[in-house]
């Protein structure tokens, strides 16, 4: 009875705790349920809060980008203003006078010059000392450059250089020298020009930016080094009264502009044909009409400086041109013959210093004291040969002999006033005024020194013979001189003197012959 009782109660008391125990079973299970899905509910709305965020700075990026962009154009616009605002500056300090013209520089043109500077200053392998100025200018502004050239007179001694090239019988009575000269110079400018002060002109008409005008300054650029290095304008004033040794020194500096350009042709791919004389201002025709002289002799550096160049840089390269521009030869014989420079069996020429101050004959100066040199003496040469001939062929109406020098050192050389005018070692001729000196009448004195008796007889009988012909006389020996025999026309003697030199005396009348024997040989006796 106990136990049944006992274990009553006890089932008794087990239902209702499995009840319970049931109960709490659910309570737990529904929890977790709710948790779960409280979870999820929560990711899911951290997840979209994630994706708003997202959104919010992807629009922020945007904005940012977007304004970047706009930042980044405003810099472009600012960089270009710059360049722009330092363009105008750069014009602003090379404006020059007035009649420069209002050409700038554009911003292509700029960054065209820049690497134009940087390649020929490292083909050149010289640096710039000053900064150079560049300007676009007119004909006549670029022309005016050419009046610095060795030889060219200025404007208060052109008539008598003119006078003085008539009476030595370079050129016609009545020539221009200086006019005719200016007008060959313009005729052969190109687009480019350096004249001095570190300034190169491009003409207005062409740009920097165009493969044949630039390399137009680059040559021009090379011209400028030079003087910057070397001096030249100012070496070229060192020689007063010798315009031979100007035209050797400026055939030096043409040589290496040439050695320069065939170079920047090559690292530029521009063709010979590239850098042309597009802007030249003569036609063949008028380029014939110059006066033989005047077209060969002012033409001369261009067409046989390359080659005396060319011989020093297959020397040392660049070093050798240097050496020679800045101690360059004495005359046009050591352009012609390369090998008398810095040669020891080759003396410095003969130059004759007569005192300035002690020249004058009956209280008169001469109008002109130069020197001719080898060139010169060889073109007058051999125009009296070819004019001579021509007459004698029934053409006295052709005036002008053909070219020689810029036909080749070969075809110069071979001609028959050119055999007779080497061997020069030396002159310096004086002209005296003689009225207005018409008709080339003024009075000429001239010395002149040769290397050998071979050398001085050559010369002695080819200027007898241009003289006879130039002068319309005839010489006959008189002593130890040929003089005209025509006691009406001008005295004209010449002599050889201490074996090796020829003088020449070329005056109105005897009574001047007579006064400069007195001054120029009596005294030295």
């Amino acid at each position: 009875m106990k136990s049944s009782t006992a274990l009553g109660f006890v089932i008794f008391a087990a239902v209702p705790m499995g009840l319970l125990f049931w109960k709490l079973k659910d309570i737990n299970t529904s929890y977790v349920k709710r948790s779960e899905d409280l979870s999820l509910e929560s990711v899911v709305q951290e997840l979209e809060s994630l994706k708003l965020k997202s959104s919010r700075l992807e629009d922020e990026n945007n904005n940012l980008m977007h304004q970047i962009s706009i930042e980044k154009e405003n810099l472009a616009s600012l960089i270009k203003e710059k360049e722009g605002l330092e363009l105008k500056l750069e014009n602003y300090r090379d404006s020059g006078s007035p009649d420069l013209g209002d050409r700038e520089w554009t911003a292509e043109e700029l960054k065209a010059r820049k690497k134009i500077e940087e390649l020929s200053l490292k083909i050149r392998e010289l640096p710039t000392k000053r900064k150079l100025k560049y300007r676009y200018a007119d004909w006549e502004v670029m022309a005016s450059g050419f009046s610095k050239m060795p030889g060219m007179a200025n404007p208060e001694e052109a008539s008598f250089q003119s006078r003085a090239y008539s009476a030595m019988g370079f050129v016609n009575p009545g020539t221009d020298v200086r006019a005719r000269t200016l007008d060959l110079l313009k005729g052969q400018l190109g687009a480019a020009v350096y004249i001095g002060d570190d300034t190169i002109f491009l003409n207005e008409d062409s740009s920097i930016a165009n493969a044949s005008d630039g390399a137009a300054v680059a040559i021009e650029i090379a011209r400028a080094l030079q003087d910057q290095h070397f001096e030249l304008n100012t070496s070229l004033d060192d020689w007063l009264y010798n315009d031979d040794a100007k035209l050797a020194l400026w055939a030096v500096a043409a040589g290496d502009t040439n050695l320069f350009k065939i170079r920047y042709q090559l690292q530029s791919n521009i063709s010979s044909t590239g850098i042309t004389q597009a802007a030249t201002r003569m036609s063949r025709q008028q380029f014939e009409l110059i006066p033989a002289f005047i077209r060969e002799y002012y033409l001369f550096p261009f067409s046989l400086g390359d080659r005396f160049c060319q011989t020093l840089y297959d020397k040392d390269r660049w070093q050798s041109v240097n050496n020679a521009i800045a101690r360059p030869p004495l005359s046009t014989s050591e352009i012609l013959h390369p090998e008398l420079f810095n040669s020891s069996d080759y003396p410095e020429p003969e130059r004759f210093r007569w005192n300035i101050n002690a020249i004058e004959i009956d209280g008169v100066n001469p109008i002109w004291n130069n020197v001719a040199g080898e060139l010169a003496i060889a073109l007058l040469l051999n125009q009296s040969d070819f004019l001579q001939r021509m007459a004698e062929l029934g053409q006295p109406d052709i005036i002008n002999m053909p070219e020689l020098v810029s036909k080749g050192i070969d075809h110069f050389s071979e001609r028959d006033g050119s055999i007779a005018a080497a061997g020069w070692s030396g002159d310096r001729y004086l002209v005296y005024p003689n009225g207005n000196g018409e008709g080339g009448d003024d009075h000429v004195f001239w010395m002149t020194k040769w290397m050998t008796k071979k050398d001085t007889k050559e010369f002695y009988d080819a200027i007898i013979k241009s003289t006879q012909f130039r002068r319309e006389v005839k010489l006959t020996q008189s002593k130890d001189e040929m003089v005209s025999s025509e006691t009406d026309q001008r005295y004209i003697s010449v002599k050889i003197v201490d074996d090796n030199m020829v003088r020449i005396i070329d005056a109105a009348d005897k009574s001047f012959a007579d006064k400069i024997i007195e001054k120029f040989e009596k005294s030295s006796s």
